[in-house]
């Protein structure tokens, strides 16, 4: 009985309040409450919310650091080792997945719809780049995921149907292509694209660079669905209708206030923390060829001394037996208010094209060439020029070895950026990094997150259809791991 008065009491209710007079609802308006929201005010909290994550953050555990940077073994855990041991807190797993659909994914496409209502392509251009960017993130992250059905929550698509990873990779990749086409001259709002403060010309640029960097991973896979190689010449071919990054200047690089919120998330993480070490694994590859890059990346112990990394996934006894003021914190350059968040670097896109053309798409330019031009682009990131002896001991030997080359030195120049440093760890293999001899994945590095518990509570059957009988871990193979 309860439930049938209270079902009848609504209804009541609202016979009640379609009965009152028309003018009410002007009168009972909230002015503090908007009932519509430009793209202007959608776009810099996207935007600050997928750079916050994929860079950092400033909890206690998060995806950029820890299991970005963390996982692909350029910094180590020194306190709470646990996540460096692969036990991985439920925050990370649900919280990434959460805040990128609810929050970031959600902006970008009210940005896409608002665009569209007021006919322009430009505000559609940033929000299809934007949420490709994201999709990505999440993809390389979790592996199949909802994608064609994502975000049609208020056209009642709800229980969202999951997308193989190859069909989200071709899928953004027509998406960006859409978004360079549209790229035209109508003005956006320099203040709201805190990314590229108006300018539509780096947006297009980003847009194909990004759109290389996702065909690059898909080449070589028998099962990609397009022709690869042909999409990778239909940008190269025509640098005038696709552009891409051709110095640091056109890179995707999201610049921070001194203030917060709006500072660097790793500045605000270490107000409050100090956990985070660098890795031996990075640190022993840097000193070994007299990298250049060392003073940058690196400091040296507040106790004196030389350079000194971490292991990581040590016991917390072990770990803290090392001391805070004897290990070499990360460099602080990346750690300061304003430093600034790399999405993707004019060198990342020539060792992706380094990689094509040892893969055989010859309008890609020479391996070798590219190759060094990568090494030196990363070089002048940080306004600084490698010396001979350097570029001697890192000289590219071509063939299998070369393509090790490539990759390692990529994962180095993607310092800062863990997210995409561990997926050229977990797609080529390379470098080779030893797992932690504490660690709770059976010896694997993880190749994955597990997806969230949200999922399983209230999409179960549509993950459970996605995992395919395979166990929801972080050991499933992703699409284009080699």
């Amino acid at each position: 009985m309860k439930k049938i008065f209270t079902f009848s009491l609504i209804i009541t209710s609202l016979f009640v309040v379609t009965s009152c007079d028309k003018g009410f609802e002007e009168v009972n308006k909230n002015p503090n409450d908007p009932t519509s929201v430009s793209a202007d005010l959608l776009l810099p909290h996207g935007i600050r919310n997928t750079v916050g994550i994929y860079w950092g953050g400033n909890d206690v555990y998060t995806l950029g650091q820890d299991v970005g940077s963390g996982f692909s073994q350029h910094v180590a855990r020194i306190q709470y080792t646990d996540i460096d041991q692969y036990n991985i807190q439920t925050n990370v797993i649900d919280d990434t997945w959460r805040d990128l659909y609810i929050e970031s994914q959600a902006d970008y496409q009210r940005v896409i719809n608002l665009g569209k209502t007021a006919n322009n392509e430009n505000y559609q251009a940033i929000g299809l780049i934007m949420r490709s960017w994201t999709f990505s993130i999440l993809t390389d992250t979790y592996g199949d995921i909802p994608y064609k059905d994502a975000i049609q929550g208020t056209e009642g698509k709800l229980l969202t149907k999951y997308d193989a990873q190859k069909d989200v990779y071709v899928g953004l990749v027509a998406d960006l292509k859409m978004a360079s086409d549209l790229i035209n001259t109508k003005t956006v709002n320099a203040t709201a694209d805190i990314l590229f403060a108006g300018n539509m010309s780096r947006w297009k640029k980003f847009a194909n660079s990004l759109s290389l960097k996702l065909l690059t991973k898909m080449l070589g896979k028998t099962d990609a669905g397009i022709d690869v190689k042909t999409e990778i010449e239909r940008i190269l071919k025509d640098p005038v209708k696709y552009p891409v990054f051709t110095s640091y200047d056109d890179a995707a690089v999201m610049t921070f206030l001194t203030d917060a919120p709006n500072n660097n998330p790793i500045n605000q993480n270490r107000k409050s923390r100090d956990d985070f070490r660098i890795s031996t694994s990075l640190l022993t590859r840097l000193q070994a060829t007299g990298d250049g890059r060392l003073p940058i990346y690196v400091l040296k112990p507040d106790a004196g001394g030389d350079y000194k990394g971490v292991p990581n996934g040590l016991d917390v006894t072990e770990a803290n037996a090392l001391g805070l003021s004897k290990t070499s914190k990360i460099g602080t350059y990346f750690v300061q208010a304003t430093s600034p968040a790399v999405i993707m670097s004019y060198s990342e896109l020539l060792f992706l094209k380094a990689e094509a053309a040892y893969k055989g798409v010859t309008l890609a330019g020479d391996a070798a060439k590219l190759y060094d031009d990568a090494v030196k682009a990363s070089f002048a990131q940080y306004k600084l020029t490698p010396t001979a002896d350097f570029l001697k001991a890192i000289a590219y030997k071509g063939g299998t070895e070369g393509f090790k080359q490539i990759i390692e030195q990529k994962w180095i120049a993607l310092f800062g950026q863990g997210i995409e440093a561990w997926t050229e760890v977990r797609r080529t293999g390379y470098p080779v990094l030893m797992v932690p001899k504490i660690n709770f994945n059976d010896n694997i590095i993880p190749t994955r997150l597990p997806y969230p518990s949200s999922e399983e509570s209230l999409n179960g059957a549509n993950m459970t259809a996605a995992l395919k009988g395979a166990k929801n871990d972080k050991k499933m193979k992703m699409w284009w791991m080699m």
